[in-house]
């Protein structure tokens, strides 16, 4: 039962992980394919005129770092969004698709949601294209977190039907140790009947 449980779960995880992949790249291709992507020695990411930067390649460049980058442009976005009033929606939007990332170590999409939802309420100067790529992310998390809630209900059920398993078994069990104790009764009873006999 515990097999099946870890595969169903490990399945559905799989699958999961496996669509927005999928989606993700379908989405950058399509958002990316006028953008010249560069991403400078030093490991930064170089902002557009007056502060802004694409929400694409920004992403992109964010796909392209380790665990360990991923940690430090999360620690740099957090000091300048506590630090800094005018790039703070910048540092939220980049928050979010930090926090967005399907397969890293610092994958949150609940975060993701909660800034994003706060990001679209605060932020009335986004690009087109920014708005654009930051509406598909918010159905691309709305989805995953519907699946999220899918597979959380998903693995509670099978939690519930491998503890009415496991109840309706030992209740078995003791009905099989009952049945032994009176069965060795009687032999016990056919044992003395026949030593009388």
């Amino acid at each position: 039962m515990k097999k099946m449980k870890f595969s169903v779960r490990t399945s559905i995880i799989s699958r999961t992980k496996h669509c927005f992949s999928i989606t993700f790249i379908i989405l950058l291709a399509s958002l990316s394919s006028a953008c010249q992507i560069t991403a400078p020695v030093t490991g930064t990411m170089t902002e557009t005129t007056r502060g802004s930067v694409k929400y694409s390649q920004y992403y992109l460049w964010l796909k392209s770092l380790n665990n360990n980058q991923l940690l430090l442009e999360e620690h740099k976005q957090h000091s300048l969004l506590t630090s800094e009033v005018n790039g703070k929606a910048l540092s939220q939007g980049k928050l979010i698709l930090i926090y967005s990332l399907p397969n890293s170590t610092i994958h949150q999409p609940y975060k993701a949601k909660r800034l994003l939802n706060e990001h679209l309420l605060a932020s009335n100067s986004m690009s087109k294209e920014n708005l654009a790529f930051t509406m598909l992310l918010r159905d691309q998390l709305n989805t995953q977190l519907h699946l999220l809630e899918k597979q959380t209900l998903s693995e509670q059920e099978l939690t519930k039907q491998s503890d009415e398993h496991h109840a309706i078994i030992e209740q078995l069990n003791q009905q099989l140790n009952h049945v032994n104790q009176q069965l060795m009764l009687l032999k016990l009873i056919d044992q003395n009947i026949n030593e009388r006999g």
